[in-house]
């Protein structure tokens, strides 16, 4: 009896030792999907012009961003109400409602080393004012921000609140990635509330 107990116990020890310091794996999992980073640049808009996105007359290398590439195609009556919703939700489906024409804004934003071009259904924003971009996998957004985040003088506080920055980029990105995956009008309804929310200024 006292050689069985003597045995047990160091095995009982190691199963103890092994669960207090192994490392939790769903706290890895975890950080291993926030792990994403957005690409995120600030500046001034300096053109707003419309464009028809129908001809594919976006300039070459321009971002894509708002709901626009969400748009799925299929004659069903639910992928026609969908694709609606998305279009109508960006408000800036700037032709008649008859018209084949699919209208959208092309930003021209002056940042640090140069310019980016952005397409998007977002019509909120204007020439002047300051916005950033954020570029994830779930593609492009605009938005627009206070005046000081262009102003050299912030430009240490800009860089503390990158951390921020990269929240809302990726809580903007999730909200479209549930917008394109939505399967029902409850869904839908829920997604474009999210992404209102969540990826405007």
């Amino acid at each position: 009896m006292i050689k069985r107990t003597l045995l047990v116990l160091p095995i009982l020890g190691l199963v103890f030792a092994g669960t207090v310091f192994a490392p939790a794996p769903t706290e890895a999992q975890k950080k291993g999907k926030k792990g994403q980073s957005a690409k995120i640049q600030h500046g001034i808009v300096v053109k707003s012009e419309p464009i028809d996105l129908s001809e594919n007359k976006a300039p070459k290398g321009a971002l894509v961003g708002g709901s626009i590439g969400l748009v799925t195609g299929g004659s069903s009556g639910y992928n026609r109400r969908r694709n609606a919703a998305i279009g109508a939700a960006g408000g800036a489906i700037l032709g008649a409602a008859t018209s084949k024409k699919q209208m959208g804004l092309l930003y021209t934003v002056e940042v640090t080393g140069g310019v980016v071009q952005i397409v998007t259904d977002q019509t909120e924003i204007h020439e002047g004012d300051c916005v950033l971009i954020e570029e994830t996998g779930q593609g492009a957004n605009i938005r627009r921000v206070s005046d000081e985040v262009c102003s050299p003088a912030a430009a240490a506080v800009v860089a503390d609140l990158e951390e921020e920055f990269q929240e809302e980029a990726e809580e903007c990105a999730s909200a479209r990635k549930e917008l394109a995956a939505a399967s029902t009008d409850e869904e839908l309804d829920r997604a474009l509330t999210k992404m209102d929310i969540l990826c405007s200024n």
